[in-house]
């Protein structure tokens, strides 16, 4: 049997400021997550709400979420302010993967067809 009056062993491996040192590690990244997130979460309750089976609500979520985590450096190459990617990522969520797969299939048969015919 063991011994229930043994004293906690000391832990000299585990630094409390682990979990300061990994919150100001993540806190330039943190408006990229919230936009991540959201738009996950718009995606998955719209397909869910649509009644569509939920392992594509969750694909199509997770898609949605990725290309959100996309928008970030385009925005910050037009100059805009990151947290535009919030606004983007849940205009983009609302609407859906098929539809925007549907403008950028238009806009590219538009611009780069022409010099492919």
């Amino acid at each position: 049997m063991q011994d229930d009056k043994r004293e906690p062993s000391s832990m000299p491996h585990r630094d409390p400021s682990t979990w300061q040192a990994l919150l100001a590690w993540l806190t330039p990244y943190l408006a990229t997550i919230y936009a991540a997130a959201l738009s996950f979460v718009i995606a998955l309750l719209r397909g869910l709400h649509a009644g569509g089976p939920i392992y594509k609500s969750i694909l199509e979520a997770g898609m949605v979420g990725g290309l959100t985590l996309t928008l970030k450096p385009l925005l910050d190459w037009g100059g805009l302010d990151p947290d535009m990617a919030v606004f983007f990522g849940g205009f983009i969520a609302f609407l859906g993967v098929e539809w925007l797969r549907a403008k950028s299939d238009a806009l590219f048969d538009k611009v780069v067809g022409r010099w492919l015919r």
